[in-house]
């Protein structure tokens, strides 16, 4: 195992241009991979969508069969929950006769759809809808209006709509059934209407990833079209942020509700492969160096891989272990080419949150920024101010306060490393005043006592 080098913050400031050979190695570009949600309701992760084909409005939802040979496929269903009460169904008041529904479908020889109401008072069985059908709509929106089955009084609380694109145990073929303005009427008088009933409402519930990277979240998402257990990749902004506006944080996560772990991973790369094969262009650099904070669950360690090509070749493969840092620490780690004359020209490169061998746990967190190849290291220079100085409120709106045991001098930088204003201070409490500042990150340097920190402005 090679030992981690990490490199002693230096005194002064030495802030630098992003290597552009390391894609988005700062981590402030990222995108979603968008799935959306009706509001409102369960439903499946596969097979139900967002559709800009409606009857009405904007968007309608659409549930779709997908059949594969030997078992049951994929289905899809979806049903209203009320979250704030944890329970399915959601208030519901009327005097409701029928329910009412525009659709569209297309289903397999042998598949129905299914519509299943429930009406409670109080937790207490009222009344229930249970609808089937099948064939074909032949591509035109129709209207159903299906009377509800009483058991009792009309007096009712709450309602729970589940709608599916199947009735059995596994579908037939490929098919969909498509939902637009769900309503109850009573001798066609439009009863209340439940939340999100033309399905207009959406929440993206996608995967956030840095661009020009695949995480485990997102790899997993495009090949099995679902989501893992829990996350593993997240953006890290505000305060908690190293420099600018995110870094990116890799971690274990639970691999199901049992409690198994998995470790989570980062890789440079658009498609699943692009780890093992050349990816991103580079030179013969000496040193890959970045910003890390490692929070271990028991005695975990983070990796990172790095393998570069000459002309298609192997020129090198490195492992590096990252140990466990509180607070961001600097690393520089040498690359270790082999002796061949031909010039490293490509590059692949992951981060691995534990490891990979033996999962620890669901919580060790690997925090990464400004990762970069370079000649010779070259360190940032965060320091911990001095026990006798303050900075505070932070992050601040107007002004900050700066309480000081010595005169200096400070100078104000952007979170790109441009100087922004310089001020004197005096022992003891200094009011400074940066409304004109624009909400962001910003780093503060003293001159003489030769420390720096960041502070966010709100």
């Amino acid at each position: 195992m090679r030992n981690i080098i990490t490199f002693i913050f230096l005194t002064t400031l030495h802030f630098f241009v992003h290597a552009q050979n390391v894609p988005n190695g700062d981590f402030e570009k990222w995108r979603i991979r968008d799935h959306y949600k009706p509001a409102g309701m369960t439903a499946t992760i596969r097979n139900a969508e967002r559709s800009t084909d409606s009857w009405e409005g904007n968007y309608s939802l659409k549930l779709s069969n997908t059949f594969i040979p030997n078992s049951r496929g994929y289905r899809s269903y979806a049903f209203n929950v009320d979250k704030a009460k944890n329970i399915d169904g959601v208030a519901f008041t009327g005097d409701a006769l029928s329910i009412a529904f525009w659709t569209k479908y297309d289903l397999a020889y042998g598949d129905t759809a299914r519509v299943y109401v429930i009406f409670r008072d109080k937790g207490v069985y009222k009344g229930k809808v249970d609808f089937r059908f099948t064939g074909t709509s032949q591509g035109e929106w129709v209207k159903y209006s299906v009377p509800i089955e009483w058991t009792s009084s009309h007096s009712v609380d709450s309602v729970w709509i589940n709608l599916y694109s199947y009735a059995d145990y596994g579908v037939d073929g490929d098919g969909y059934v498509m939902f637009d303005d769900i309503h109850f009427t009573n001798l066609d008088e439009r009863q209340m209407d439940i939340e999100n009933h033309g399905f207009e409402n959406w929440d993206n519930i996608g995967i956030n990833y840095p661009n020009g990277w695949r995480s485990l979240d997102l790899l997993y998402y495009d090949t099995y079209y679902s989501f893992l257990y829990e996350p593993t990749v997240f953006q890290v902004q505000g305060e908690e942020a190293f420099q600018g506006e995110s870094s990116m944080l890799v971690k274990n996560a639970k691999s199901n509700g049992s409690g198994g772990s998995r470790y989570g991973y980062c890789f440079l790369g658009l498609e699943n492969n692009d780890y093992y094969t050349p990816f991103f262009s580079i030179d013969t650099f000496k040193y890959l160096q970045g910003y890390y904070k490692y929070i271990p669950d028991g005695d975990d360690t983070a990796s990172i891989n790095l393998r570069t090509w000459g002309k298609g070749a192997y020129k090198s493969n490195d492992y590096y272990y990252l140990g466990p840092a509180a607070e961001w620490t600097f690393f520089a780690f040498p690359i270790n080419y082999n002796t061949s004359a031909i010039k490293a020209d490509s590059a692949a490169l992951i981060f691995y949150s534990g490891k990979t061998t033996d999962v620890r746990g669901p919580n060790s967190s690997l925090y990464l920024d400004n990762i970069e190849l370079v000649m010779e290291p070259k360190s940032l220079g965060i320091e911990k101010i001095h026990r006798a100085n303050q900075i505070y409120p932070n992050p601040f709106e107007h002004t900050i306060t700066i309480q000081c045991y010595d005169n200096d001098i400070l100078s104000i930088y952007n979170g790109m490393g441009k100087l922004i204003t310089q001020r004197a201070v005096l022992p003891g409490k200094n009011q400074i005043h940066l409304t004109q500042l624009s909400s962001g990150l910003y780093f503060i340097k003293t001159h003489k006592q030769s420390w720096t920190t960041k502070v966010i402005k709100r």
